[in-house]
């Protein structure tokens, strides 16, 4: 290289800042700290040996010190790619999204908003999952913004974002919204299952009995089970079936309270105050773990 180049420092000192690397751990042992400060200056030019280093150094291709706009983009994404989707098999949703804020817009094209976005809303849900709704409403408004640059994701998600956000709101609360009875609107990111489940809860608690395609064994149905147990000639049948429900550990944080709601109606009117109490304060501190 025939004298200074600033544009290649620029981008080496933007790297190594994003990466977090101080220049002695950049520097490894093939170059100095100084000559490492006088290249990102524009005081030095880097030999290609050394260019090939730092790139190695900073998993980038060489041509990234000296590419422009969007181009340096693509090329720090591809950089990244093959963890972002390791990551992303492996569902760890918060180290994507780090990967993903660690890039500059220039990177964002719509495969990257795609994984953006689905990690963002399955990031939402884990929150979610333990009252921590402030943080999953969030996540949703990321996910939201990231798959409005997708062409990857259309009507589909952002129906699911609906569902979703209706779905938080309601995890501490009696309330069913339509939107959660409404099969069209659980979107592709959400189960069909989901939405029945909520149709079928409401028609039951309104007097129906109409029957519905719930899978025998899960949450979901036996939740409706024990409630049309109640509602018929089996009430101790019914009570037994929402005590258990309710201390399964892996009952889904959005029936939790419904199901604790029902058990304390229930065992009031079976004359089990021991148990109606017992459930009422396990619905405050449902209640109380919800941060918003």
């Amino acid at each position: 290289m025939s004298g200074p180049d600033s544009g290649v420092g620029v981008r080496l000192k933007e790297l190594r800042l994003r990466r977090g690397l101080t220049q002695k751990e950049l520097s490894g042992d093939r170059i100095t700290r100084n000559m490492l400060s006088l290249i990102e200056s524009g005081n030095a030019s880097p030999s290609v040996s050394t260019l090939e280093y730092l790139a190695e150094r900073l998993e980038v291709p060489v041509g990234y010190f000296f590419a422009d706009g969007p181009e340096s983009g693509g090329f720090l994404k591809y950089a990244v790619l093959d963890e972002l989707k390791a990551r992303y098999a492996e569902g760890d949703w918060t180290s994507v999204l780090a990967l993903c804020a660690n890039l500059p817009e220039t990177a964002a094209d719509d495969e990257l908003c795609l994984i953006e976005a689905v990690s963002a809303f399955r990031a939402a849900e884990e929150k979610a999952s333990v009252y921590r709704l402030r943080e999953a409403d969030l996540l949703l408004d990321r996910a939201e913004k990231a798959a409005g640059m997708s062409v990857y994701c259309g009507e589909g998600f952002s129906k699911s974002l609906t569902f979703a956000r209706d779905l938080f709101a309601s995890a501490a609360t009696d309330l069913i919204s339509p939107v959660l009875c409404d099969l069209s609107s659980v979107g592709s990111m959400i189960p069909a299952s989901a939405a029945v489940y909520f149709l079928a809860l409401r028609s039951v608690r309104n007097g129906s009995g109409a029957e519905f395609p719930l899978t025998k064994g899960e949450h979901g149905e036996r939740h409706i089970a024990a409630l049309l147990a109640l509602r018929g000639e089996r009430p101790r049948e019914g009570l037994k079936k929402l005590r258990e429900l309710s201390l399964d550990a892996s009952l889904p944080y959005y029936m939790q309270y419904k199901v604790l709601g029902d058990l304390e109606n229930a065992a009031n009117a079976e004359g089990d105050i021991n148990l109606a109490y017992s459930s009422s304060r396990r619905r405050l501190e449902l209640i109380d773990r919800i941060r918003f």
